[in-house]
């Protein structure tokens, strides 16, 4: 679906997001002043999720420091991952969720650094997001911004996972892997993946799958309401019980995991 975005651009996303108020705060030590000041920038990425970038800066003449540089965001937010920054980590609480990003060069006056994360919202109340930075030297900054959620999308997968019943040493029989997107966002880089039995090997697969102990299918983007499935023809080698497990793998984020994944147990007769 689409959504307009603030400052009168349209592009393909889960949400809407108005951004109307920002302030800026650096810390006033007993010196005067921190040197070190932070601005944030609300934007989106390139799949349309809201971005923070926060900018450092350091003023003419201070000393170089390393950083590190805390996000903290609502509680309902989930994060993309990796961030764009990458190294940053996340942490969900009950009353927020938090980022922390480390700086892998000092910050020098005159070369800003930005630090980036992206999150996926799953409601429309206020986004209210702050930034504080501590560098080496124990000097700090702080930087808040509000941002206005005004249509959330979310995806939901669900993982189905059938055969044929029983199997025969030798013989080929095939597992049926269904994916679906259940709920009202376009779901992407999508793969649906097969743990075959102890003792089985994968003889054929459909185009876009490997073919191995593990097997991996790319399905690429899902709108919603769509499913697809994948056919696996499996030769089984050991007599017994034969349990398989599917699953999925993809970018966007999901909230609720326990159908996400399936298992099947099938008797083999020798």
């Amino acid at each position: 679906m689409s959504h307009a975005i603030a400052r009168g651009t349209t592009r393909r996303s889960s949400l809407a997001i108005t951004l109307f108020t920002f302030a800026l705060f650096a810390t006033i030590g007993a010196q005067g002043q921190s040197p070190l000041s932070v601005t944030i920038t609300p934007g989106t990425d390139a799949n349309g999720e809201p971005s923070y970038t926060a900018t450092v800066s350091l003023a003419s003449g201070s000393p170089s420091a390393t950083l590190t540089v805390t996000y903290t965001l609502p509680p309902a937010e989930l994060p993309i991952s990796p961030s764009p920054s990458g190294g940053c980590l996340f942490t969900p609480g009950p009353v927020h969720l938090t980022a922390v990003c480390s700086s892998t060069t000092p910050l020098t006056a005159g070369q800003p650094q930005d630090f980036v994360i992206a999150v996926h919202p799953t409601d429309t109340a206020p986004q209210d997001v702050s930034v504080d930075v501590t560098d080496s030297l124990s000097r700090t900054a702080h930087a808040f911004t509000t941002s206005t959620i005004t249509a959330v999308g979310l995806t939901e997968m669900q993982v189905d996972l059938s055969s044929t019943n029983p199997g025969k040493v030798g013989e080929t029989f095939t597992y049926n892997v269904t994916v679906t997107n259940i709920q009202d966002d376009d779901a992407r880089n999508v793969y649906a993946v097969l743990v075959l039995p102890k003792g089985s090997t994968a003889i054929t697969a459909p185009k876009g799958c490997n073919r191995g102990i593990t097997v991996f299918c790319k399905l690429g983007q899902m709108s919603p309401g769509t499913s697809k499935t994948v056919t696996i023809t499996v030769v089984p080698t050991i007599v017994g019980w034969a349990q398989a497990t599917a699953g999925i793998r993809l970018t966007t984020p999901d909230r609720y995991f326990p159908n996400n994944a399936a298992g099947n147990s099938i008797w083999i007769n020798p």
